[in-house]
């Protein structure tokens, strides 16, 4: 999911920390001085979200407003973190039932529930959101989550229109897999599997406003102009509710958004800050005391390096890349307080991550680089994204390739449309600097999903660098059979395992968010599970 400053490992530590505990103070503070109603006007400079449609969007923003829409079967709650990290039952009375074997889990419907259309939510609904994102014409980023329900291969095939292994009678809803899945319920718990109405149509090119059982609902949406959330008139449950109305103009300039968040003309902007404005922001406003705020996430910044394609096919000039990148020189072009080099895929924060440092983190390693490359590096095609900070990291890195003798091409994209692009299968790409910020907190989310060959499709890819390797494949699915310890074990030794041996990244950081609001603007809370500021504790003061 985009798809979301450590400034050595002891001080990230401590940072973390800090930050969470004034995360936690500020969101104290705020809530229970918390007024209700008002327009809260905000801006998403520089981009759109990838689709509202919940069975397509994968972006941070997109979950970022479905996590104000949404109504799951169990979900994280409206706190900072540790708890705000933890799944709780929503829609479900209770955590499932779960059979001995690990196969059969079963969720009892909260009576009473209703849609934003006054629809009643039963077993039904979330049945329909599992098989939606099934149906083979949808080509759902979610189906690698629930590709083992019992049924699920043959929607995916396109054979069949429901699968066996979803049975809703009631408020009874019945899932069955076909092997036991130990992340099964953070999987349910997020955007895609959420209640969606009997009626919503299967469409490719996604639904831009629905009905929905949160506390907000996606009430219209111009693509590329504006996306405006109303409070759900029939939503009962207990989340915070506080705006009437988000206003979200879109594609607004960067630079301009923050002068206007600044005066007050508007609240807070999705799409982030200039890189250059972190360090005046921190100085004058203070780190975590209100309106800047600084918050570590689980995420790892890449380049995917397309293994599909001739030169990165090769697995030396993978490795080339990886010693010719410069990460200190692409972290600074985010700007201060940016987060933390990195060459692994796991993040500091994974169950299984280990600190093993492969590649060259103070500088790059020219010399290195040359010596495996050789003349063998020719044309690369590298996709990056209009944005000041999307085009400063390319032209970061075409100049380190072409110290190894690689002739660099840029190629720009607004926004999210750089991973429906690279996302696409035959893509003529051959890297695209990209990111991951977790789904959830379980290593699969990272390895399998990224970079387990046998989740390539058509489009919609997550595996943006086409790595398919039988060996990796066969462990991947070994260790997602895992639990505990053991679990975490294996997937810490694949991520050594990959990227000494493969190198199907250049991974350069690991990234903190950091936002900014209006003096007006009160319950800034970091919702952790999703990266960003929750919207429901939202006030305007």
């Amino acid at each position: 999911m985009s798809r979301k400053l450590w400034l050595s490992a002891v001080m990230a530590a401590l940072g973390a920390i800090l930050l969470v505990v004034a995360g936690f103070a500020n969101a104290a503070s705020t809530s229970s001085a918390a007024k209700k109603g008002g327009t809260m006007k905000l801006n998403m400079s520089a981009t759109d979200v990838d689709f509202t449609d919940p069975s397509l969007a994968y972006g941070t923003i997109s979950w970022q407003i479905e996590f104000a829409t949404a109504l799951k079967l169990v979900n994280y709650p409206d706190k900072a973190p540790p708890a705000g990290g933890r799944l709780q039952p929503e829609a479900a009375v209770g955590m499932p039932i779960v059979s001995k074997d690990g196969k059969t889990y079963t969720f009892k419907i909260k009576s009473g529930l209703k849609l934003s259309n006054g629809e009643a939510v039963t077993a039904k609904n979330f049945q329909k959101s599992i098989f939606r994102a099934l149906t083979k014409s949808m080509q759902s980023p979610a189906v690698p989550f629930i590709q083992d329900i019992q049924g699920a291969q043959a929607m995916i095939d396109g054979k069949a229109n429901t699968a066996s292994g979803v049975v809703a009678r009631g408020n009874t809803l019945i899932i069955k897999l076909t092997q036991p899945d130990g992340g099964l319920l953070s999987k349910l718990g997020m955007p895609f599997f959420q209640a969606l109405s009997l009626r919503m149509a299967n469409d490719p090119k996604g639904v831009d406003s629905y009905p929905s059982g949160g506390p907000y609902t996606i009430a219209s949406r111009i693509p590329n102009r504006r996306i405006v959330l109303k409070r759900n008139k029939f939503y009962k449950g207990s989340r915070p509710a506080n705006i009437d109305t988000f206003d979200i103009t879109v594609n607004t300039n960067l630079d301009q958004s923050l002068l206007q968040v600044r005066s007050n003309q508007v609240d807070y902007d999705m799409g982030g800050l200039p890189p250059t404005a972190h360090a005046d922001l921190a100085k004058q406003y203070g780190t975590n005391k209100g309106q800047y705020q600084v918050h570590p996430l689980v995420e790892t910044d890449y380049v995917a390096l397309n293994t599909a394609r001739p030169t990165f096919g090769s697995t030396t000039l993978r490795k080339a890349a990886n010693f010719a990148i410069d990460r200190p020189a692409m972290l600074r072009v985010r700007g201060a307080f940016a987060g933390k080099r990195t060459d692994q895929v796991l993040p500091p924060g994974m169950g299984g991550f280990k600190d093993v440092k492969v590649y060259p983190l103070k500088g790059a390693d020219y010399s290195k680089a040359k010596s495996l490359a050789g003349s063998n590096c020719k044309a690369v095609t590298l996709y990056t994204t209009t944005s000041s900070t999307g085009q400063a990291l390319g032209q970061v890195f075409k100049y380190n390739l072409t110290q190894m003798g690689c002739d660099v091409t840029v190629k720009l994209f607004q926004g999210f449309q750089i991973y429906v692009a690279a996302g696409t299968k035959g893509e003529p790409f051959d890297a695209a600097l990209v990111g991951w910020n977790q789904d959830y907190p379980d290593p699969y989310d990272f390895l399998d999903i990224l970079l387990n060959g046998t989740n390539i499709h058509a489009d919609n890819n997550n595996n943006l660098a086409y790595f398919n390797n039988g060996q990796v494949n066969n462990l991947l699915a070994a260790a997602n059979k895992k639990i505990g310890p053991a679990r975490y074990k294996a997937y810490g030794d694949l991520d050594i395992m990959i990227t000494k041996n493969f190198a199907p990244w250049a991974a350069y950081d690991n990234r903190n968010e950091r936002e900014f609001v209006s003096k007006r603007t009160g319950g800034y809370l970091f919702q952790p599970a999703n990266a960003s500021a929750d919207l429901n504790t939202f006030f305007l003061k």
